[in-house]
């Protein structure tokens, strides 16, 4: 009897501490000591928004006094982001200083997250399995985000009963392998062997992981520049330029350089008609 009151006080517990939201999107705050649980259901997966972790306010989350210009860990977004992006269940917490570092040493810090759910998916493929690779589809003009890739062995366990190498086996190439095949892709195929990622851990079986995300397709700016003529590439407001071709010469009789660049966050790119250079 008195192991079921136990078990119940602990449910209880758990249910309070943790914040769990099934929603489309969401913003949340998480205080000092509580967790929050992102989910995602059908074919739709974890992007993160926005992350911070510090303390900029002496309201949220308790009376505490505030840092001169306040504190906050600038890793945190990036953190949070290859932990839970692609993926359809993700747990984050404010209690490990080691994940996202201590900003603000001695004071309560809050987290305050904001998510949506979007099309894509995390999946694992196994060496020398009947599938053997991963088939990647974005739907209408949308095209593949790729968040983390894994081709080697950490688990005993997937893909079979095995023995682990000491401190685990990976392609350093996995990721950069992946982006080069699916990328700004509609679709793509990705085997799981050697041969793509190369052999991380010989006479070992292997698996890959790869996360991604389906996002709209960007439409490209083209801009035509003249010699000894300056153009400033710009985009609007929450985006910044990506040149993705430039050329430099005589195509036909009216045209000198061309340069076709996206917009992607906020930053501007200066060409020049006799080379060109850009701010990221």
């Amino acid at each position: 009897m008195m192991e079921r009151y136990i078990l119940f006080l602990l449910l209880s517990w758990f249910l309070v501490q943790v914040v769990k939201s099934e929603c489309t999107a969401g913003e949340e705050t998480i205080c000092k000591n509580n967790d929050y649980i992102f989910q995602c259901t059908g074919n739709r997966v974890i992007e993160i928004q926005s992350m911070f972790y510090g303390r900029e306010s002496n309201t949220i989350c308790g009376n505490s006094p505030i840092p001169a210009g306040g504190c906050s860990a600038p890793s945190a977004l990036g953190i949070i982001s290859s932990k839970c992006n692609g993926k359809k269940f993700c747990y984050i917490n404010t209690i490990p200083h080691t994940l996202y570092g201590d900003p603000c040493v001695g004071m309560d810090k809050y987290i305050q997250v904001s998510w949506k759910c979007v099309e894509g998916g995390t999946d694992t493929v196994c060496e020398h399995s009947d599938r053997g690779s991963l088939d990647i589809t974005c739907t209408g003009n949308k095209v593949i985000k790729i968040h983390s890739s894994f081709y080697g062995r950490e688990s005993s366990i997937k893909c079979g009963d095995h023995n682990v190498p000491e401190g685990g086996c990976s392609s350093a190439s996995a990721l950069s392998t992946v982006v080069s095949r699916c990328g700004g892709e509609r679709s793509c195929h990705v085997p799981a062997n050697n041969y793509i990622f190369g052999d991380p851990c010989i006479g070992v079986r292997k698996y890959m992981t790869v996360s991604w995300t389906c996002e709209q397709q960007r439409v490209p700016h083209k801009q035509l520049v003249c010699e000894r003529v300056t153009a400033q590439l710009s985009c609007s407001e929450g985006m910044n330029v990506r040149v993705t071709k430039a050329t430099y010469g005589r195509s036909d009789p009216k045209n000198v350089s061309e340069t076709i660049f996206h917009c992607i966050s906020p930053d501007q790119s200066i060409v020049y008609a006799f080379g060109f250079m850009w701010n990221e």
